[in-house]
């Protein structure tokens, strides 16, 4: 393939977290290849039909991008008639996505704690949002995040996660170079695991990090071979 400078990718991408997650009636929404290409369409951005979805927000402002990792460990065969390993097999897997959320709402604070979407009560415009016993937090108008405690054996929050950044000028298989484009990452289950820490500073702006663990989802037979999810190159548009 020949060089071309337009391949060089610079620029962040636009984070949308599903609505729906494990742990309430709605449920992740699906993300096999006919609900993505209905999801985005053909004639327009992924972001705007992303916006546009009732099943996705938007995460807004972030900072330090987006890092996505890919850790394979490997174990080791040793022979005596060998110096170094005889063979390599995979034995253990980590997907990890970790950003900042600029913007301090209490729907990103449920992200970064990994909570239940129920968890946070939006303001109703006419009174304040109840605590889980439905007791009114004051009388003024407000949003509320609960910190619920927990129990033993909860399991983890999972949502679906969505970016959508810039892709590079040249796409296998595409006949033109003159359309728009776009690399969408989707990861099917991920879930905030890590201790995060937010400070509430003179001199800096208070955010969000949030360290995602991407798992496999093998619930639908369509995943198969794309269990964490699917990296897509788009092209859209018809100039």
């Amino acid at each position: 393939m020949a060089t071309n400078t337009k391949n060089v990718i610079v620029g962040a991408a636009d984070l949308f977290i599903s609505v729906g997650n494990n742990s309430n009636s709605t449920g992740r929404p699906a993300t096999d290849a006919t609900t993505l290409g209905t999801l985005f369409g053909a004639s327009q951005s992924a972001r705007e039909n992303l916006l546009a979805s009732s099943a996705y927000n938007e995460v807004g402002f972030t900072s330090t991008g987006l890092e996505i990792s890919y850790e394979p460990n490997y174990g080791e065969v040793m022979v005596d008639q060998l110096l170094d390993a005889a063979r390599l097999f995979k034995q253990t897997l980590k997907v990890m996505l970790k950003t900042e959320l600029v913007e301090a709402t209490l729907e990103n604070l449920t992200l970064s704690w990994g909570q239940m979407d129920s968890y946070f009560v939006a303001a109703t415009g006419s009174a304040s949002p109840a605590l889980s016993s439905g007791t009114p937090v004051s009388s003024e108008t407000g949003a509320t995040l609960n910190m619920a405690a927990g129990a033993l054996g909860d399991a983890p929050v999972e949502r679906t996660l969505i970016a959508v950044g810039n892709a590079p000028a040249t796409i296998k298989g595409t006949a033109t170079t003159k359309r728009n484009k776009e690399r969408v990452y989707v990861a099917r289950r991920v879930v905030s695991i890590d201790t995060t820490a937010h400070g509430l500073k003179r001199d800096n702006a208070t955010v969000f990090p949030v360290n995602f663990r991407c798992l496999p989802d093998d619930s639908n037979a369509a995943y198969a071979g794309a269990e964490y999810g699917v990296v897509i190159d788009r092209v859209w548009g018809s100039n």
